[in-house]
């Protein structure tokens, strides 16, 4: 018994300190994301992609070149969405749309279509992926 007591106290412990989080991971990755110019994030970004599409040259260069002129273009984030009027928050969410509907349609252009098919399953699960976090987060959990 006392044996088998030691081992559940072993195991707890190891439970516990396994599930512990570090914090400062997340913060230093959006340290680093602010850090970076658009085109060091569009490079990463294109060389990313070039890992998981088998990109050639080319495509690298075109995909680069898009992720650059999508990263210069992108419109500031407002310090606080709650106090945007209604009409503002309707123009945000319309332009961002119209964004994404072009990076689309140039990446269909530049992409092979197993390419395009696994860029857009890759940018659905990411944003499973997202939606299920922000979830979380509102319920507290985390």
């Amino acid at each position: 018994m006392k044996k088998a007591m030691i081992i559940l106290m072993a195991l707890t412990t190891f439970a516990i300190t396994a599930q512990h989080k570090n914090p400062d991971r997340k913060e230093n990755r959006s340290q680093l994301r602010e850090n970076l110019t658009p085109e060091q994030r569009a490079e990463l970004h294109a060389k990313k992609m070039t890992l998981d599409l088998s990109l050639n040259e080319t495509q690298q260069t075109q995909v680069r070149q898009l992720l650059l002129d999508m990263q210069e273009n992108k419109p500031e984030r407002p310090a606080n969405k709650e106090e945007m009027p209604p009409a503002q928050k309707f123009e945000a969410k319309n332009a961002m749309l119209d964004r994404r509907i072009a990076m689309k349609k140039a990446m269909k252009e530049i992409l092979s279509e197993e390419q395009f098919s696994k860029w857009e399953k890759g940018r659905e699960n990411k944003q499973t992926r997202y939606k299920h976090k922000k979830r979380m987060e509102k319920r507290g959990e985390k």
